[in-house]
């Protein structure tokens, strides 16, 4: 069997740690996750990790510092050579607390044994491994995502090199050779409170005060965005951009005994139709100031073998469904062999 590990560093994620938790263990089994405490306050997450280290998770306390978390992705290297030494594992892959692994291929697969399955594909290969697919969740609209290219990295055993505090640039021993992942990390960025978004924000942000020095020059500097604009001028942010429907993500964690609200929130500001949809996602837009709303099914693979231009693209190539929902739907490319009409509905004006 692969074993695989899960490696995550946070601090006072009071929300978000447990769905991390019971998301991975659901996958890999909690005896294979790792989390390194910056330094938590909050007793609610002081409770939650003395609660799950008895069930097996390992708890690691003596990384509190601001310098630990500007040096994250060091810190975390370390722990998986210590691995390596202990001949402990498979796969080493590194995440932060709001992301939760999923897969794509011909469809989005949250199943733990689909999950799994990918990892013993990926065991022969020599080469350094690339996530580069995230699913960004939309704010104040629960079930919706926006896919989007952001490189990220895992690691097999006895093969890493570096790794930055962001993930974004995985070093292996294998510099030479690439090979991307089906998997797509679900990023649940967006917490339903703005505050709590600047909140941690703020939070990340003091690290860089006690004079101690960020990996990356640039470390940090789009968390200001979030104090140089208004809650109005965030949302505005998403409204144009498509974005895909998949209520399948709530539904697991309510799986799992998590309530999806406190992730999601609780927006009735879009549409929640109760679409059967084998491929676990639609493609959605909004249209007419967000009251009138479009649904099309997208099929990966025929959409990959009718557009030759799209595959052969070295940014739409890595996910051609973003470019489908950026240019290929307005430009009229038939999403799947049926290209059917868009599912339609007008949202009722707010009087």
């Amino acid at each position: 069997m692969t074993r695989i590990r899960c490696v995550m560093m946070q601090k006072n994620e009071a929300t978000l740690l447990e769905p991390w938790i019971l998301w991975h263990a659901a996958i890999f089994g909690f005896p294979s996750l790792t989390v390194i405490d910056n330094g938590s306050t909050d007793p609610a997450v002081l409770e939650i990790q003395s609660r799950y280290e008895e069930k097996g998770v390992r708890i690691i306390r003596d990384h509190a510092s601001n310098s630990d978390f500007l040096h994250k992705g060091e810190v975390i290297a370390n722990i998986i050579r210590q691995w390596d030494a202990e001949e402990s594992y498979d796969f080493a892959v590194p995440l932060d607390c709001d992301e939760f692994l999923t897969v794509f291929l011909d469809q989005l697969s949250l199943d733990p044994d689909v999950i799994r399955r990918q990892f013993d594909y990926l065991k022969q290969e020599n080469a350094t491994f690339i996530t580069e697919r995230l699913l960004l969740n939309v704010p104040e609209a629960p079930d919706y995502y926006r896919p989007q290219i952001v490189r990220r990295g895992l690691f097999r055993a006895h093969t890493i090199v570096s790794l930055d505090r962001g993930f974004h640039n995985p070093q292996s021993i294998y510099p030479n050779r690439y090979v991307r992942t089906p998997f797509v990390y679900l990023h649940l960025h967006n917490r339903p409170d703005y505050e709590d978004i600047r909140r941690f924000a703020r939070q990340k942000l003091t690290a860089t005060d006690t004079g101690a020095q960020p990996e990356h020059p640039k470390d940090g500097t789009h968390l200001h965005y979030y104090f140089n604009a208004s809650y109005q001028d965030f949302l505005a942010s998403y409204s144009l951009t498509p974005d895909l429907y998949a209520p399948m993500i709530a539904q697991r964690f309510r799986d799992l005994g998590v309530d999806p609200d406190i992730l999601l929130g609780t927006g009735e500001s879009v549409p929640h139709p109760p679409l059967s949809i084998p491929s676990g996602f639609v493609a959605h837009r909004a249209r007419d100031n967000g009251q009138q709303h479009e649904y099309r099914v997208f099929d990966p693979l025929y959409y990959t073998q009718s557009n030759p231009d799209v595959t052969q693209d070295p940014y739409y190539g890595i996910w051609p469904l973003i470019h489908y929902v950026t240019l290929g739907w307005d430009e009229g490319r038939p999403p799947d062999p049926h290209d059917g009409p868009a599912l339609v509905l007008r949202m009722d004006k707010a009087t």
